[in-house]
C-alpha cells in the first residue's frame, strides 16, 4: 500500500477542528438554534467526509481517490469562503490569525493529500 500520510494527517487534523468546533457551537449562548444547527451540520460534514475517507483508505476500494479529491475539494472550498468571511468580519486580531492559520494547514493538508493520490489508470475502450 502506498503512503497515505498527507491524507492521514489531513483527516486527523480535520477532525480536531470540527469536532471540537462542534463544542464551542453549543456553548455559545449568542447564537439562535438555527445557527446552532447549521454550524454543526457544516462540521459535521467534514466528519462524514473523513469517516468515507478512512473506510475507503483501509479497505483499500476503488474510490479511494475520488473520496481524498472530495474531502480535499470540500476544505478547499469552505476554508477559502470562510477565510474572506473571516478576514472582513468584526473580530479581534487574535481570532482572524487563528483561523487564518487553520485555513492555511487545512488546505496545505488538502493540497497533499491529493498529490500523493496515484494518477488514474487509462480506460481500455
Amino acid at each position: 500500500m502506498s503512503s497515505r500520510r498527507w491524507t492521514i494527517a489531513l483527516g486527523a487534523f480535520t477532525l480536531l477542528v470540527w469536532t471540537t468546533r462542534i463544542g464551542n457551537i453549543w456553548g455559545d449562548d449568542e447564537l439562535t438554534d438555527g445557527e446552532k444547527w447549521g454550524r454543526t451540520g457544516l462540521a459535521l460534514s467534514f466528519t462524514v467526509l473523513v469517516l468515507a475517507v478512512a473506510y475507503a483508505v483501509v479497505r483499500r476500494t476503488a474510490w479511494q481517490g475520488l473520496a481524498v479529491k472530495v474531502l480535499a475539494g470540500w476544505t478547499i472550498g469552505v476554508w477559502v469562503t470562510r477565510s474572506f468571511g473571516i478576514a472582513t468580519g468584526d473580530h479581534d486580531a487574535a481570532f482572524v490569525v487563528v483561523h487564518l492559520v487553520l485555513a492555511a494547514v487545512s488546505i496545505a493538508l488538502a493540497a497533499l493529500a491529493v498529490r500523493e493520490e496515484p494518477a488514474a489508470a487509462p480506460v481500455d475502450r
